[in-house]
């Protein structure tokens, strides 16, 4: 057979199935490269001399270094012993890349040389995981520290392949798309949904300042990932994404969650206080908000940084909900006076 399972084990973090497989240089060629072309945001290939060392070895007989393949479920996860080569080629439709993507891209480059050693064995690790959140979480403790990919790319990576942004009741465009189709209420930009899952899977609106250099701001965000406690909730980021779309039957909260830093600031809230959220009526919503934004006109935008205020203060106003949502105004502008 092409590929073999050598061994079954599993995460009892993450809840997933992690298997070590073994599958011949010839089989990767023609199954997991392909895989690569699933990441709309994947690095582009490095320059051909920079493994060209590697070209060569792999030539001579040398064993490709471990990638890392995931298989993402929107179900759940089988019974181990339903977990063979079979399964795995049934479900390679659900696999991407999760780390190799230049070493496949090696392979793929010396497929038709006639010294290409087909029959040679590739190994790899498979998760086999039906959450996107944990998925992340995994990849971030894995990787963080290293400098080929930053955190904030890795994540993009993920969030474009597992989200097929198709299927979410909020569609997702790029910008040039935007300028296509114009102008929608049902639109959200690309970016925006990924600033909004990087807010909620760190719990922070911080996640993109221009203060602190790239590599420390990766720090912080992977540091504060590894700290939002991930693998114990039950909720996840699609589910906050559902939510919102119900709210967007109402015009005025359309409108309010189409700001970007409304979005980014409720979505990092939603990390600790969605099982609270998400019992909110849509008209109770509409109601919260009106009084938050009556409470926020109050404040001098002269003195303050408009954005980052804003994404604060309504991280802030969702995190305390229960209790800021039946303050009077003079309270609440009292409150959100203190906070920025």
């Amino acid at each position: 057979m092409d590929i073999k399972i050598y061994d079954i084990q599993y995460d009892k973090v993450i809840k997933s199935f992690y298997l070590t497989v073994g599958a011949t240089y010839d089989y990767a060629v023609k199954n997991f490269v392909p895989l690569i072309n699933k990441l709309d945001f994947q690095r582009n290939p490095l320059r051909k001399s920079f493994y060209k060392r590697l070209e060569n070895d792999i030539l001579f007989g040398c064993i490709m270094p471990n990638i890392t393949l995931a298989i993402n479920l929107n179900d759940h996860l089988p019974h181990k012993e339903e977990l063979n080569e079979n399964y795995i080629e049934q479900n390679l439709n659900n696999a991407f890349v999760l780390d190799g993507i230049q070493r496949l891209n090696t392979l793929k480059r010396i497929a038709d040389n006639n010294d290409f050693p087909r029959n040679g064995v590739i190994y790899c690790n498979i998760l086999v995981c039906n959450s996107m959140d944990k998925l992340l979480y995994r990849m971030i403790t894995l990787n963080n520290g290293q400098k080929p990919m930053t955190v904030r790319h890795q994540i993009e990576i993920l969030a474009s392949n597992i989200f097929d942004f198709q299927d979410l009741p909020i569609l997702a465009i790029t910008e040039k798309e935007r300028k296509q189709v114009g102008k929608s209420k049902d639109t959200m930009n690309k970016d925006v949904l990924i600033k909004g899952y990087l807010s909620y899977i760190s719990n922070s609106v911080n996640i993109d300042n221009q203060k602190i250099i790239e590599s420390k701001m990766d720090e912080l965000i992977a540091d504060q990932i590894m700290e939002s406690n991930i693998p114990q909730k039950k909720s996840e980021f699609k589910d906050v994404i559902f939510f919102i779309d119900k709210q967007l039957e109402n015009s005025y909260l359309n409108d309010w969650f189409k700001v970007p830093n409304n979005f980014i600031g409720f979505t990092a809230a939603m990390n600790k206080t969605f099982p609270i959220i998400q019992k909110v009526t849509t008209q109770d919503m509409a109601d919260a908000i009106q009084i938050f934004e009556e409470a926020f006109t109050a404040l001098d935008i002269s003195k303050i940084k408009l954005g980052m205020a804003r994404r604060r203060l309504v991280q802030n106003y969702f995190e305390n909900f229960e209790k800021l949502s039946c303050c009077s105004i003079s309270k609440l502008i009292d409150h959100i006076s203190q906070e920025i």
